[in-house]
């Protein structure tokens, strides 16, 4: 069953569907769905399809394959090779002359990039040449290598401004990763995503007919395990590169978010810049700055944006040990259990409550409609105390600052008061605030307070945009 991605698949038919020559350039990380949305998109459209996935090898195996492919579809005969990609494309080109063509190369980034005899050089120099309203062929390329495929972007590269259309694919958010799992409650969806994220492939492999907890005791129970070993996969490759990067995202699981305290913790000759630099672009890792002052150094930190690999390296990487010779319940019980509802979760709630706002906003159903949501801090040198502020968005009007409690029973006057009294202490000035609560408000709260949401509003139709 084919879940979501109606605007990115909108996008690409639009594109498909296009008069003369098209090209788009579809990229994201591993096992978030590009190739299955190339493939909806092109379902029952007018045209010959050359749907080609190139491998992880060398690039003769790979012009080898690709011209089997195309050989076969365009019905070419035996005694024509392809010796170079340029004889290759010049084919396809040749072909869409007469008919409708869409080439799809899935995979892009595994084939030879770079230089002028490069496979993106030779791409670009029969496009210049070939280019007309009457040539009907739509190429479509895909990249898992997120650093590389924005390389082809780059000004000096030689695909620079060839596409008509770019889309990086992301992760699907709280709303739509819930469709995978329509049978559970509200609070098991919010559950199920604050420990499997946004990435389908690892939806798909939840058993919704099973809780949460017996989710996790069998999709992470051993080393042989399916998200075990897909979240190994998913760093081991890229750990090879920075030999710091599993320390770090360790660190960070940990409750490091500091840069100062990754470097204490890493040895004062480390310096963990291009770790955090390379997590960030692979979307393993966030930076996260005051909404105010984003260039304020002392108040920035860093924390996951991928919320499989933070459950991964906080409860399963860390105690690697203790769960080789406990049992699945046993190791559930000692290390994960407590922790996941006293700090787990909570936090994921933060996070989800950004995301609830985005959707709302996106519908028109906040007033002023916010451009800009993030976080505050600051620090009370009378109190000798850190305040923060679990999410602010910025309007036209100023500043709103939401407070969010992931608490078995209502938000009450307490903490109305308590919250009132640290944004009027706060430098920063806010001119209304708003609280998202797991389990409501109690009636006096409702009647004085302006802006109110629970955990039940989070799943409502009317944000399924």
């Amino acid at each position: 069953m084919f879940i979501g991605r109606k605007e990115e698949i909108g996008k690409l038919k639009k594109l498909i569907n296009g008069n003369g020559f098209k090209s788009a350039m579809v990229y994201g990380r591993r096992r978030v769905g590009k190739t299955e949305i190339i493939k909806q998109a092109i379902l029952n459209e007018n045209g010959i399809v050359i749907h080609c996935e190139c491998k992880k090898v060398l690039p003769s195996l790979n012009l080898s394959l690709i011209e089997k492919e195309i050989k076969a579809i365009l019905k070419l005969p035996d005694y024509i090779k392809f010796l170079s990609f340029d004889d290759l494309f010049k084919a396809i080109f040749d072909a869409a002359k007469n008919k409708k063509i869409i080439f799809v190369i899935d995979e892009f980034s595994y084939l030879p990039l770079g230089g002028d005899n490069g496979v993106d050089a030779c791409l670009a120099r029969l496009i210049d040449l070939e280019k007309n309203d009457s040539l009907n062929l739509k190429i479509i390329i895909s990249g898992s290598y997120v650093d590389l495929m924005q390389n082809i972007l780059d000004r000096s590269s030689p695909l620079h401004g060839h596409f008509d259309l770019v889309e990086e694919i992301h992760d699907f958010d709280y709303f739509d990763a819930a469709k995978f799992f329509p049978n559970y409650s509200i609070e098991e969806k919010f559950r199920a995503y604050s420990v499997f994220g946004g990435l389908p492939y690892a939806l798909s492999l939840v058993d919704s007919s099973k809780s949460v907890a017996a989710n996790i005791k069998e999709l992470f129970g051993v080393d042989t395990s399916a998200l075990t070993l897909l979240c190994q996969d998913m760093v081991e490759e890229e750990s090879a590169k920075v030999s710091s990067l599993n320390s770090v995202l360790a660190l960070i699981a940990s409750g490091k978010h500091k840069y100062s305290d990754l470097v204490s913790s890493l040895g004062k000759e480390s310096r963990p810049d291009y770790a955090l630099s390379k997590g960030i672009g692979l979307h393993f890792l966030k930076k996260i700055s005051p909404i105010n002052d984003e260039k304020n150094k002392k108040l920035t930190y860093y924390n996951f944006d991928d919320q499989l690999l933070l459950f991964y390296f906080r409860y399963v990487f860390s105690n690697a040990s203790a769960r080789a010779v406990l049992g699945k319940d046993l190791f559930y019980d000692a290390f994960i259990k407590d922790d996941f509802q006293k700090y787990f979760l909570p936090n994921a709630f933060e996070r989800v409550s950004k995301e609830f706002l985005i959707r709302k906003n996106k519908i028109n159903a906040i007033k002023p409609p916010f451009f800009k949501i993030g976080t505050y801090s600051f620090n009370d040198a009378r109190k000798k105390k850190n305040f923060q502020f679990d999410v602010v968005t910025m309007d036209n009007n100023g500043f709103i600052s939401y407070e969010c409690k992931y608490t078995n029973g209502p938000i009450d006057m307490a903490v109305i008061k308590e919250e009132v009294a640290q944004t009027n202490d706060s430098p920063l000035p806010f001119y209304r605030l708003g609280y998202i609560s797991k389990n409501g408000f109690t009636q006096k709260t409702l009647e004085n307070i302006e802006t109110a949401y629970s955990l039940d509003d989070f799943y409502k139709e009317e944000l399924d945009i």
